[in-house]
């Protein structure tokens, strides 16, 4: 039984597929989907910490106000299998984003506290908030090729993805709003795989993107701050071979470059994060008997 929120805000979906040829095909797809906020983010509760100063009042607590989260998709994507083991595929999306939830600060008084001189005692709570609407667009591509029956390959993707709001560092105002998580990436992955020898190289980028409003300042005028993750680029290589069916032996390097995990705040300048985790290489032999 569906229960009142999804009656409510009514969840369509609807699935297409077409085979024009044997070998190309389309598919349209139309669907809402719902995620309803966490049970932290809704507890009625305030937090005010202890030892605090005048003009530095600061609170933390959950919204029972909060709506699900809502986003109506619009998929469309075409696939090409021109060879055995081998195709071309493109997907484009548009994605309607209402009620998204993020962190947001309001300034208000708790429980009629004053100040020495009796006027209100004014707190920048930190709670989660429902934001404007947003769109996310997108096109997704993807291209895997067998060179014949040599066992030699490669497979490549590229994501592109854009918004009608993105964040604007020199908006100052605590109700600032963007959506988190998006970044241009893609992948290319040749490999080799016959006689029980497998091998394969990934090097994988992802663009800078806006991880999260998780920055609470002293005071908060500016409401909680972002944190950008810088762009990067892996490299990893791993290796297999199968003496037979019951014994086989593998190898991978990770992080074959030593490319840093790093983030920084608003802007670029404001480093926040930087993560060494170096080169990491592993070797084991499977047994099955």
């Amino acid at each position: 039984m569906k229960s009142l929120d999804d009656r409510f805000f009514f969840l369509p979906n609807l699935d297409l597929s077409l085979g024009i040829t044997d070998s190309l095909k389309a598919r349209l797809d139309i669907s809402r989907t719902l995620t309803r906020a966490p049970i932290t983010a809704l507890t009625p509760d305030l937090n005010i910490p202890s030892g605090q100063r005048i003009g530095g009042l600061t609170g933390t607590g959950g919204n029972p106000t909060l709506l699900p989260f809502l986003s109506d998709n619009f998929d469309l994507g075409v696939e090409w299998y021109y060879a055995k083991n081998s195709y071309v595929s493109v997907d484009a999306f548009v994605k309607e984003v209402t009620n998204f939830i993020i962190g947001g600060t309001v300034n208000e008084p708790v429980n009629g506290i004053t100040l020495p001189n009796g006027s209100p005692a004014v707190f920048s709570v930190t709670s989660q908030v429902n934001g404007q609407s947003a769109e996310v667009r997108g096109l997704e591509l993807a291209w895997q090729y067998t060179i014949g029956d040599t066992g030699f390959g490669f497979q490549a993707n590229a994501t592109f993805v854009g918004t009608n709001k993105p964040f604007n560092p020199n908006d100052l105002n605590t109700s600032n709003f963007a959506i988190t998580g998006l970044a241009n990436s893609y992948n290319f992955i040749p490999f080799f795989d016959k006689y029980g020898f497998q091998a394969r190289l990934a090097i994988n980028h992802r663009a800078e993107y806006l991880d999260a409003f998780n920055q609470t300042q002293n005071v908060s005028h500016f409401g909680t701050e972002p944190t950008f993750v810088d762009s990067a680029t892996y490299v990893d290589f791993s290796t297999s071979y199968d003496f037979n069916r019951h014994f086989s032996v593998h190898f991978t390097a990770e992080n074959l470059t030593n490319q840093i995990y790093s983030t920084h705040g608003r802007f670029k300048e404001q480093v926040l994060d930087i993560v060494d985790s170096g080169r990491t290489f592993t070797f084991g032999v499977h047994a099955k008997f």
